[in-house]
């Protein structure tokens, strides 16, 4: 016998009487749609930052050993070799990619950060960009490219875009390097005390050279090698990375005739990475700041 029914003996309870006295135990339904909405949005959040793991652990490649670069300073881009009406096109498309990510173009006249040179033979091109100038590929022993190994795979191979990137460490607080460069004296920076999550230093993209074999493009739009050029200006992109089934302009090569410009997860990833504190200790945290900043990216449109 239930035990509501063995209550209603003992004291005398009727049916209906018996009916009032059983406790309701149905939900709030308002309540039950906030919880199953909260459950979504977590799930969607888990989501994008898993995503984010796979996109930087498959698609970048900073120096061994340290976190991301990304532009600090305004940005002065330049090409040579390239015929005029596509030169102005691309200098164009960098830059506005690199202010929807919040940062900031360099006058006219500056000194050149970002390259992007013309060819119809790139592997040649290259050879001779670094036979030309050794030490601007290479200013120091660790910490401010990816080795000697990938430089010489920059200069060989048939890729229709190469490209090489330099990035210092320098001190958060002041600008000044913070790792010796070949031929020069070890810098000395005064250091205040760093936080458990953020350290004394950043590193900061220095110079970045891009190469486009025209000869080897024609299957692509300008539009889309445009932002494909800027995307690499942005950021340390991996030329051995794997982006396959991922919905990035990285893949214009795999997919050359479905995309015109950078996809939305492309300006949201450029816009985390410059939102994101860069002076994070691993770049396993830097990820999780990267990842948290697309969320919150997301979460507010």
């Amino acid at each position: 016998m239930a035990f509501w029914t063995m209550m209603a003996f003992a004291v005398g309870l009727t049916g209906s009487e018996l009916s009032q006295a059983q406790p309701q135990m149905t939900s709030d339904p308002d309540t039950v749609q906030v919880e199953d909405v909260e459950v979504v949005a977590t799930l969607r959040d888990a989501q994008l930052r898993a995503r984010v793991d796979t996109f930087i652990e498959s698609n970048m490649a900073p120096p061994a050993g340290r976190p991301l670069a990304r532009w600090s300073k305004p940005v002065c881009v330049a090409t040579a070799y390239v015929a005029p009406r596509y030169a102005q096109a691309i200098i164009d498309r960098i830059a506005l990619r690199i202010i929807e990510a919040g940062g900031d173009v360099a006058e006219p006249g500056c000194k050149v950060d970002v390259m992007v040179v013309g060819t119809d033979d790139g592997a040649g091109m290259a050879k001779a960009l670094v036979k030309d100038d050794p030490r601007g590929y290479r200013p120091a022993r660790g910490s401010t490219d990816r080795g000697s190994a990938a430089l010489n795979r920059f200069q060989d191979g048939v890729a229709p875009v190469r490209w090489w990137h330099v990035s210092l460490p320098v001190n958060v607080d002041t600008g000044d390097l913070a790792v010796r460069l070949d031929g020069e004296d070890y810098p000395v920076n005064a250091v205040r005390e760093a936080s458990r999550l953020r350290t004394n230093v950043r590193d900061d993209l220095a110079r970045v050279v891009v190469i486009v074999d025209f000869s080897k493009t024609s299957a692509v739009r300008m539009s889309a090698l445009a932002d494909y050029v800027a995307f690499i200006a942005l950021a340390q992109v991996n030329p051995d990375g794997n982006p396959a089934g991922q919905d990035t302009i990285l893949n214009l090569f795999n997919r050359p005739t479905e995309f015109t410009e950078m996809t939305r997860w492309d300006r949201d990833y450029l816009a985390a990475l410059y939102r994101a504190p860069p002076n994070r200790f691993t770049l396993q945290a830097q990820t999780r700041g990267i990842a948290d900043e697309v969320v919150r990216g997301r979460q507010d449109r």
